[in-house]
């Protein structure tokens, strides 16, 4: 058999089971041909074959995101960055110029900003300077909180008067609404500021576009906000539009329990689809953002003793909502942060299977970022597969100091998980974070944070280990480690080639290292330079 694309030269890392470099690799049409010497592969070569010369650069599997959520991160395209900004001033400048040139009555929405650098949240009365004839809503970073103008909670019916939903709270000054609104109460906003369907599928395929350029070639989608989320994913993937390979986790940011339960009662499950779109586990929220907080922790944040954050569910209503999808053979997850909500994830998986052994289950605990060793130990014995967001430390790790003192040394314990044997896959959570894997490798391997500050010690992991995380262990997930997440005969050519050796790249520099090629399907999708290909 000839090959069509050949690699030589290069630093091939495999990621098979003995994590084995090569010289080059060679794909015939949409699968792996072989690895071995430049000589092995070229001997696979004809007069038509493609030869790319690496000239000592990385060729990796195609990094597989296990948790992002493609909707938002191409929706947020479509409204107002808030996130790099120089004050609340300039916020208010930045929607000021939106709303000059948008109709009277329909919404304004902004997203990133973060109180913790602009020293307060935004306020209602904020964003009235900026327009009355608008809704505006702009959504914090974490993507759990947000600040809306007066207009905006009259449109939802909101007064003084109005009881906190569960699960959420409403911000008062002196019984007044202020405009801030934390995890359901914002959710359930955000439904009258809902982007239409046309706007999603614009936004996948920016979102699709932006993946690709860093190296994505698989994303675990953790969903958007409401039930026509899955709907509108699948038709961008069947179109082309969204070009990556897509394993829906199957619940919502807004009424998650009500959506599972619906995605029950329709008849389908886990594995439903074929290898570009894919239903993944069923999955609720427990509690709320890291650096909010509003994390639910067993004991109260360091930063304020009054408070220990937030839960959508019980024990007993999140047993009852995921109960049924494990008896029926989905894969079932929950967004767990702090290390309350971790437990009782953990806890609903073992009464599960206690009451319905399933031997490989690979159910999923989504950002388990708060594990310390008690339960450490039974996700190891229960064999549930963390999705830590490494890069979380960079964005977010000096506000962590703040708001957990000690516990923030075992936040995302990575090197605990590798010690344990505990197979991990790595998120971005994009666009809460950079969705670069580069980035998310940085961070995992030397945990630091955006000053500097090393955020955990001791819970380093090598670049090796962080590699699997974002490519075989993201497969494992979802139960498609046979054929992708490694280079190795017979699996898909999904491919990156990165514009230097990744291994021996001093570790402070991993962040920096850029994609020069993606391939999907022995395809290439996007392409920066054309250096080294003769």
């Amino acid at each position: 058999m000839q090959a069509e694309i050949v690699f030589v030269n290069g630093e091939v890392v495999t990621v098979d089971e003995a994590f084995s470099i090569q010289e080059g690799a060679a794909i015939s049409g949409s699968r792996i041909l072989m690895t071995g010497s430049t000589d092995e592969v070229m001997a696979f070569a004809d007069k038509d074959t493609k030869v790319i010369d690496l000239k000592g650069r990385s060729l990796l599997p195609g990094f597989i995101d296990a948790h992002a959520h493609l909707e938002l991160y191409g929706t947020n395209k479509l409204g107002v960055n808030c996130k790099d900004v120089t004050g609340i001033d300039d916020i208010l400048s930045k929607l000021k110029v939106q709303a000059d040139k948008t109709a009277e009555g329909e919404w304004i929405r902004g997203w990133g900003y973060n109180q913790n650098q602009l020293g307060r949240h935004l306020t209602k009365w904020d964003l009235d300077q900026v327009s009355t004839a608008h809704p505006i809503i702009v959504v914090r970073t974490c993507g759990h909180i947000s600040c809306v103008n007066s207009m905006a909670l009259d449109l939802a019916g909101l007064s003084n008067d109005s009881a906190d939903p569960a699960g959420g709270r409403y911000v008062r000054n002196d019984g007044e609404l202020t405009g801030v609104l934390l995890e359901s109460a914002h959710m359930n906003l955000f439904m009258h500021a809902m982007y239409s369907e046309e706007e999603i599928r614009k936004g996948l395929a920016l979102a699709s576009d932006d993946f690709l350029k860093m190296g994505i070639t698989s994303v675990h989608d953790a969903g958007g906000y409401g039930p026509s989320h899955i709907r509108s994913l699948h038709q961008s993937v069947l179109s082309k539009a969204v070009k990556q390979r897509v394993y829906a986790l199957y619940g919502s940011l807004h009424e998650s329990s009500e959506m599972v339960k619906k995605g029950i009662e329709s008849g389908m499950m886990t594995g439903l689809g074929n290898e570009w779109f894919k239903i993944g586990p069923a999955k609720v929220f427990i509690d709320g953002s890291s650096s909010g907080p509003t994390a639910r922790t067993r004991e109260p944040y360091s930063s304020n003793p009054n408070d220990s954050g937030i839960l959508y569910l019980n024990q007993e209503e999140l047993n009852r909502s995921l109960r049924i999808a494990h008896e029926l053979g989905w894969q079932i997850t929950a967004h767990a942060i702090g290390d309350r909500a971790v437990e009782m994830m953990i806890e609903t998986i073992e009464c599960g299977l206690e009451n319905s052994p399933v031997d490989d289950h690979r159910h999923r605990i989504e950002h388990a970022a708060m594990t310390p060793k008690d339960l450490l130990l039974r996700m190891r014995h229960s064999r549930i597969v963390p999705i830590p967001n490494p890069a979380f430390l960079y964005e977010f790790g000096d506000g962590y100091v703040h708001d957990y003192g000690e516990r923030t040394q075992l936040i995302f314990p990575l090197n605990d998980f590798v010690e344990q044997g505990i197979p991990f896959a790595i998120g971005s959570d994009s666009p809460i974070t950079d969705m670069n894997p580069l980035l998310g490798i940085y961070a995992a391997v030397t945990r630091r944070s955006k000053t500097g500050e090393v955020i955990g010690s001791g819970q380093e992991i090598s670049v090796r280990d962080a590699i699997r995380a974002y490519t075989w262990a993201g497969a494992y997930a979802s139960f498609e480690e046979n054929d992708k997440g490694s280079i190795e005969k017979g699996k898909v050519a999904d491919l990156v080639v990165l514009n230097e050796s990744i291994l021996t790249c001093d570790p402070e520099r991993l962040k920096e290292l850029t994609v020069d090629l993606t391939i999907i399907d022995g395809d290439s999708v996007y392409s920066k330079q054309k250096e080294g290909v003769t």
